[in-house]
């Protein structure tokens, strides 16, 4: 792979973040249904395979700086600090309009601990 680790970790400082999401009131308790969308433009010198595609997917680092970012943006819009977190993550090279992305999406759920009068409904 042309791109170091580093290069690509850097990407995410200026990926394009998608989020919507709502509360509901389940059963006595407000839980957070959300789901949070980053594509990661790369490189045009990066080489487009499914090797990379694989790699990309299985990185544990990279999954886990897409997960805190849906926990952050899924903390924004439910009006009070989160539970434990409920996550999955889906991702895969997506062909954009001049170049190609990267395309990771989590799905989350968690249990409003602490309401402070501000429920997001996006």
């Amino acid at each position: 792979m042309t791109c170091s680790a580093g290069r690509l970790h850097a990407l995410f400082d200026v990926a394009d973040v998608v989020s919507e999401g709502s509360t509901r009131n389940e059963g006595g308790a407000l839980v957070y249904y959300g789901s949070t969308s980053l594509l990661v433009a790369l490189p045009a010198d990066v080489p487009l395979a499914a090797p990379l595609d694989r790699a990309l997917a299985l990185d544990p680092h990279l999954r886990l700086r897409a997960l805190r970012v849906a926990q952050r943006e899924a903390a924004a819009r439910a009006g009070g600090p989160l539970g434990p977190l409920q996550a999955e993550i889906r991702c895969g090279l997506a062909p954009r309009a001049a170049a190609v992305a990267f395309a990771l999406t989590v799905d989350v759920m968690a249990r409003v601990l602490v309401t402070t009068g501000r429920t997001a409904r996006a």
